[in-house]
């Protein structure tokens, strides 16, 4: 059994550009939100779409996010060149050798584990403000 919780306070803290402390804090406000909503799709979908100014803090994320869920066991390692949306949307896939019940329920620990990393990383932020 893994604790989950020192692996999401570890990536909320790498998620955080010090010097951008506000706009990692919004970023990751609009992102946590999109998440809940939305799922874990539109989050990469989401992180994928930032552009310019936002970019390394969406990276920043994508790149906490992607450590967390690699520790955890509960995906693989991005591969070089993928997109980040390709990413989660991979995630919502039943793999191979899992029955739909399975996939739902890794699916939903997923979505939680990285909603309580965002929650982490926007405190890690506003720490910073």
């Amino acid at each position: 059994m893994i604790n989950l919780e020192p692996l999401a306070a570890k990536a909320a803290q790498g998620m955080v550009i010090p010097t951008q402390a506000k706009d990692s804090f919004n970023l990751i406000n609009k992102a946590l939100m999109v998440l809940a909503e939305q799922g874990l799709f539109a989050f990469g979908l989401f992180l994928n779409s930032r552009k310019e100014r936002e970019d390394p803090l969406a990276r920043q994320i994508h790149t906490g996010i992607s450590w967390l869920l690699v520790e955890a066991s509960l995906a693989a390692a991005p591969q070089p060149g993928q997109q980040i949306a390709d990413y989660y949307k991979a995630l919502t896939e039943t793999r191979a050798a899992e029955q739909p019940a399975q996939a739902l329920q890794r699916l939903i620990l997923t979505k939680q584990v990285v909603e309580t990393a965002l929650t982490y990383g926007r405190y890690q932020a506003k720490s910073l403000i």
